[in-house]
């Protein structure tokens, strides 16, 4: 019997290019394809407009990785993306001058059961390579005292690290590549246009 997983689905951006402010709070990991993302994100937002976001990054909960790996179980959880892929993403995406920053963290819990149910209000693990069945109540056991062997900190609560990435970027004006013969969308004129009566104002 296959368990069931919880899907998530990204949410429609508009793509009008009006948006001023874009802000995406832990979201971005859960994301199949973060590329495409950033290319959605990019259509919503208007010239100048500004993105902002946080994610896990690949250290987070790196001592239940190791756990796993020692144990010769499946993946615990999908990997997650460093921030300066991220940050090359953007520049991919069309977005400039992005700026990465990241925040270590490290959570304790009671004991483990405690820290089972945390974990999983911050979702499912959506690794390919999870274990395909359901787990048997012998196995969470194991589980258990696994965790309040490996994870137990000097003061004797569980341990386990997060990193969480911060970014931010802007929307340029569109670049108009000259050729022979150069074709240009209404929508870019007028961004370039506004933009250009903009500086001639401030001047």
């Amino acid at each position: 019997m296959q368990p069931t997983m919880p899907v998530w689905t990204e949410p429609a951006a508009p793509r009008d290019a009006r948006a001023q402010l874009l802000w995406s709070n832990m979201m971005l990991h859960w994301s199949a394809d973060p590329v495409r993302l950033f290319e959605r994100w990019h259509e919503a937002l208007a010239v100048d407009g500004f993105v902002m976001f946080s994610c896990f990054g690949p250290d987070t909960l790196r001592e239940l990785r190791g756990l796993y790996r020692r144990l010769g179980w499946p993946d615990a959880g999908h990997a997650f993306i460093d921030m300066h892929d991220l940050g090359d993403a953007m520049v991919r995406a069309g977005f400039a001058d992005p700026v990465m920053d990241m925040e270590p963290l490290t959570l304790t819990w009671a004991d483990a059961s405690t820290a089972l149910a945390e974990l999983r209000t911050l979702g499912g693990n959506a690794a390919a390579q999870r274990h395909a069945g359901l787990r048997t109540p012998s196995w969470r056991t194991r589980l258990l005292a696994e965790l309040e062997s490996a994870l137990a900190g000097p003061d004797g609560r569980l341990q386990l690290s997060f990193e969480i990435v911060y970014g931010h970027a802007f929307r340029p004006l569109p670049r108009v590549r000259i050729a022979a013969e150069t074709r240009v969308s209404a929508e870019t004129l007028r961004s370039l246009a506004r933009a250009g009566g903009k500086s001639a104002s401030d001047a």
